[in-house]
C-alpha cells in the first residue's frame, strides 16, 4: 500500500503507550508512534508494549521526544533511545532548544551514535518554537554532522509556519527525509508570535483537507511512498473524540483519504 500511515503519539498523548499500539491496530494504521516520558515509563510499560506488538499487525515508527536543552547531556535521552530499540522503533524524534548551534550539533551527533547502536535513525525536527526553527536550520545541523543514522523530520505545519515551501524541499537531498508528519491548518496565522505558534501546534491543527496548507505540493516534493505520520494535535478533536480508538479512527480515515488521492 502506498504511503503507510502511523498514528503519531502526540495525537493521543494523554493515553498510555500500550493503548497507542492497540488504537493503531484497531483503526487500520500500519504503524504507531510512542510517547516516551521517562518519568512514567518503566520496565512494565516496555513489556506491555512488546506484548501488544507481538501479533505483528503494527510496528513502531518512532519514539518521542528527545528535547535538547542547554547544558550537559541528559541521561534520560539515552534511556528513551534504548527503549525505542527494545520495542523495534525505526526512528527517534529530536528537537533542540539550545541557542548554541555548535553545541546542538555535538549533542545531535552523540544522539545519532546512540541511536545507531540501538538500531534507530535520529531525526531532527524543526519548528518555530525551538532553536532549530526552519528547514534551513535543520539542514545546517544534519548535513554538517553527516551521520549515517540521521535525517530530518518534515512536519507540514512547521514547514509552512517557518517560512518554508515545497520548492525548498525539492532543492534538498530527498534521502534526508525518511518520513513526514502531516497536518492541515489555515493558510496563515493572524499574528506570528511564540504563543500563537505553540497554541496552533498543540491545539489547533486540522485534519488533511480541512485547511489551506499546500499539502499536495509538499507531498509531491518528498520521496514517494514514505511513511506518513498524521499529527493532528487538536483541542476540538480531543473534546469530540475522548476515546482513544474513536480519535485514532477519525485521524486515520481523513489521512487515508488524503494520501490515497495523491
Amino acid at each position: 500500500m502506498a504511503y503507510p500511515l502511523s498514528l503519531a503519539a502526540g495525537n493521543v498523548q494523554e493515553f498510555d503507550p500500550p493503548d497507542m499500539v492497540s488504537a493503531a491496530q484497531a483503526t487500520g494504521f500500519d504503524m504507531t508512534g510512542l510517547w516516551v516520558d521517562m518519568d512514567q515509563w518503566n520496565a512494565q510499560t516496555t513489556r506491555d508494549v512488546k506484548s501488544r506488538l507481538a501479533d505483528g499487525t503494527v510496528t513502531v515508527l518512532d519514539v518521542e521526544v528527545v528535547w535538547i536543552q542547554p547544558g550537559d547531556h541528559d541521561p534520560a535521552h539515552d534511556a528513551a533511545i534504548d527503549i525505542g530499540g527494545e520495542v523495534g522503533a525505526q526512528f527517534v524524534l529530536i528537537v533542540s532548544s539550545d541557542p548554541d548551534r555548535s553545541a546542538t550539533k555535538k549533542r545531535f551527533e552523540r544522539l545519532c551514535d546512540r541511536a545507531q547502536r540501538a538500531g534507530l535513525t535520529a531525526v531532527l525536527e524543526f519548528l518555530p518554537i525551538t532553536e532549530i526553527k526552519s528547514l534551513e536550520d535543520a539542514l545546517d545541523v544534519v548535513t554538517d554532522v553527516a551521520h549515517p543514522s540521521s535525517g530530518i523530520l518534515v512536519d507540514t505545519l512547521h514547514l509552512i509556519r517557518s517560512g518554508g515551501s515545497a520548492n525548498a524541499l525539492h532543492q534538498a537531498d530527498p534521502a534526508l527525509f525518511p518520513y513526514c508528519q502531516i497536518a492541515d491548518a489555515p493558510a496563515a496565522l493572524s499574528e506570528e508570535t511564540y504563543e500563537n505558534f505553540l497554541s496552533e501546534a498543540i491545539d489547533g491543527r486540522l485534519l488533511p483537507g480541512e485547511g489551506k496548507l499546500p499539502l499536495v505540493d509538499i507531498m509531491d516534493a518528498l520521496p514517494k511512498d514514505l511513511p506518513v505520520s498524521p499529527e493532528i494535535r487538536s483541542l476540538a478533536l480531543r473534546k469530540s473524540h475522548t476515546d482513544i480508538t474513536s480519535r485514532a479512527q477519525a485521524i486515520y480515515d481523513a489521512s487515508r483519504r488524503f494520501v490515497d488521492s495523491l
